[in-house]
């Protein structure tokens, strides 16, 4: 079956085996004649070999980049996710990662990222780390060990240290699983987990790995799973929608016992924990704290009442305090002997997850925050997008990294400092697109929604899910200075013309926008494309544009007039073009992996020293190749994300490498080493 992005629609293709047994390369073709098109590959009959380019060279390069930092929090569909070490730093998740940020420094380590074996995610090699996105994670009470589940078939666990990001252990789950939903370690090492089969099965295993207990936990879905913080217990609770149940993991059969209720008010619960006494807590949807400890520890002696408005979204015992958090925005510390709140905290976004360390707190947010807070000092130490997809990827000439996506946010980063910098929303206007829409599960309007940002020394410019170009100055990000409403469905390119003259937008629309920065009028309408604008490069001399769209055109503009120039190939074949972000080139041809066709590769980038050439792929993979790229060149393939990298592109320099996830919302930043 191949996936068709415009349409969403799945197609039978035989297995992938043409009539004679051979597995079907979408490149195997026979080499293409004229000048225009070829039926079925139209864009082979627009290249040409340049007459001056670099000694093609199909083994690895010879630079490599290390991940050096992430912007991103998994907070949109996981809780209890965030943690201190006993060194005093921020353990947490995002993408296929596990993050160790020194909130001194402003440094991380990983677990997890790296060179690997250019294979899709679902049949990568996780023996050493996690290949998919990480759905939860836990820090022991010594704060030296993490555990953390991934989504998948045959999902993995790792256990690793907490401070170093070194692999300790790997737990392999029987396929049908779908993934691990939560996880939990004890002070013995014994890791209880809960994945994502119908049943929402509830493994142990023991600190050398066994599996000690497998059972079914409930048809309805688990979000939490918690030890007994008593010495020597090996109880354990698990909280989900519509019920809690305790169990004991010393017994061979788990000694699963439903929680009772009692006169208390039943409903659903996303987070547990227990205190070292024996008691359970668990948050409420109902924003009511309950209290379980008789009957066997399965009864709810009491609920704490008045503290919360909204589901209680996190809680966590910690240096004797039981912490809470709730949709309301605020933060309670709870003595567990007099059940009374001791210390509130308004952080203003949903609460995720909490955790304390002496007079340290961190809190994770809904809205992709961290915070630090020491005393009456906060200070936000991560931020993230969290909504959607995220796309949009640019730079200034300074070095300054600007982001767009489906949360209604416009990020700027300083790679430097590695600091967001800045954020502005996309638009306050609530429209929808007029023709096709854009596949998102964000739940905003098309209108603050973008796929795509562009920005110079003068002018950013985002486009919206709606079709709407809106532009700012550089030095206003807040404030519009006009816009554009020509587009009829959602962009997917823009970007500036070197001499800062023009501003092109290619749509989904299957036309090409060019509009004058002297007064945002527009000056040419490229039309002659049979689908989608999916790329689009501009000569140094920004006069001419090729642009590359979702039937595998390749064709030539010239900006002023938006005429077409049907002998392009000739024409440019010399042409110096400022950017190579186009993915159907001479130069561009072997970057596809056997068997894949040309959605695989989602974005590419030349190198600002026209050496190497980045991509970006549905296996989740950021890659690099030798420039030019011909049939059989083999890349430095790098994991790091856990989606399809939507956009890659060179820092000045090339020093740097930068990539975004689309779902995994994640900006990663890759350092030439």
């Amino acid at each position: 079956m191949k996936y068709n992005k415009k349409t969403g629609e799945t197609v039978d293709c035989d297995g992938g085996k043409d009539d004679d047994g051979r597995e079907d390369d979408f490149f195997e073709v026979e080499e293409a004649t004229g000048e225009q098109f070829m039926s079925v590959r139209p864009w082979l009959g627009q290249i040409i070999e340049p007459d001056e380019h670099n000694p093609v060279n199909p083994d690895k390069p010879s630079v490599q980049y290390d991940l050096e930092y992430v912007y991103g929090y998994r907070c949109a569909d996981s809780k209890q996710n965030v943690y201190w070490n006993n060194a005093g730093s921020a353990v947490y998740m995002t993408a296929a990662l596990g993050v160790i940020l020194d909130p001194q420094s402003n440094t991380q380590k990983f677990f997890g990222g790296g060179e690997v074996d250019n294979t899709a995610k679902n049949v990568a090699n996780d023996q050493a780390h996690h290949t998919d996105d990480v759905m939860c994670i836990r820090v022991d009470n010594a704060r030296t060990t993490a555990v953390s589940g991934q989504v998948g078939s045959k999902p993995t666990i790792f256990t690793w240290d907490a401070c170093t990001g070194e692999k300790k252990q790997r737990i392999k789950i029987a396929k049908g699983a779908r993934g691990i939903k939560a996880c939990a370690i004890n002070d013995d090492g014994w890791v209880a987990a809960v994945d994502l089969h119908n049943e929402h099965q509830v493994y142990v295993f023991d600190n050398q790995g066994n599996q000690v207990l497998k059972q079914k936990g409930d048809t309805n879905m688990i979000h939490d799973v918690c030890w007994d913080n008593k010495p020597g217990s090996k109880r354990f609770s698990t909280a989900g929608k519509k019920h809690m149940y305790f169990w004991d993991a010393s017994d061979a059969t788990g000694d699963k016992k439903k929680g009772i209720f009692g006169s208390n008010e039943q409903t659903s619960f996303s987070g547990t924990a227990w205190d070292s006494n024996g008691l359970c807590y668990s948050g409420g949807s109902n924003g009511k704290i309950y209290v379980w400890g008789g009957d066997g520890g399965r009864m709810c002696e009491k609920t704490i009442d008045g503290l919360h408005k909204g589901f209680v979204c996190a809680i966590r015992f910690a240096e004797g305090k039981l912490w809470t958090g709730a949709k309301d925005g605020k933060v309670h510390c709870i003595d567990t002997t007099t059940h009374q709140s001791t210390r509130c905290i308004e952080v203003g976004s949903l609460v995720r997850a909490i955790d304390c360390m002496g007079d340290k707190l961190l809190i994770g947010q809904r809205d992709g925050t961290i915070t630090c807070m020491q005393g009456d000092n906060k200070m936000e130490i991560m931020h993230s997008h969290d909504n959607g997809e995220v796309w949009g990827l640019a730079q200034t000439s300074s070095g300054t990294i600007v982001t767009s996506g489906d949360d209604n946010k416009v990020m700027m980063w300083d790679p430097e400092s590695r600091k967001m910098t800045k954020c502005s929303k996309v638009t306050d206007r609530s429209e929808k697109s007029r023709r096709g829409r854009a596949s998102t599960m964000s739940r905003m309007p098309d209108s603050k929604c973008s796929r795509a940002v562009a920005i110079n020394d003068s002018f950013i410019a985002i486009a919206g899910n709606d079709g709407a170009v809106t532009v700012r100055a550089v030095g206003q990000p807040d404030m519009d200075i006009k816009t554009m409403k020509d587009s009829t469905e959602w962009i997917e390119v823009m970007s500036f013309s070197p001499d800062g003259a023009y501003l092109a937008v290619g749509s989904h629309d299957n036309a090409t926008y060019v509009y004058r920065t002297s007064d945002w009028g527009l000056q040419s309408k490229c039309n002659k494309h049979s689908s989608y604008i999916m790329a689009l490069d501009w000569c140094c001399e920004s006069k001419t544009l090729r642009t590359n769209c979702g039937a595998y055109e390749l064709l030539f503009f010239t900006a002023a007039s938006g005429e077409q120039d049907p002998s392009g190939r000739s024409n440019y074949k010399n042409t110096a073009w400022a950017t190579t972000t186009c993915k159907f080139l001479w130069q561009t041809e072997g970057i596809y992996p056997s068997g894949t066709d040309g959605t695989h590769i989602n974005s590419v980038c030349g190198s600002n020293d026209k050496q190497i050439l980045a991509t970006g792929d549905d296996y989740g993979l950021v890659n690099i190749f030798n420039d030019p790229c011909r049939k059989g060149g083999i890349p430095r393939c790098y994991r790091g994300h856990s989606e399809h990298v939507v956009r890659v592109m060179f820092g000045a320099g090339d020093q740097r490498l930068f990539s975004v996830g689309g779902y995994d919302q994640t900006l990663m930043q890759w350092k030439k080493c």
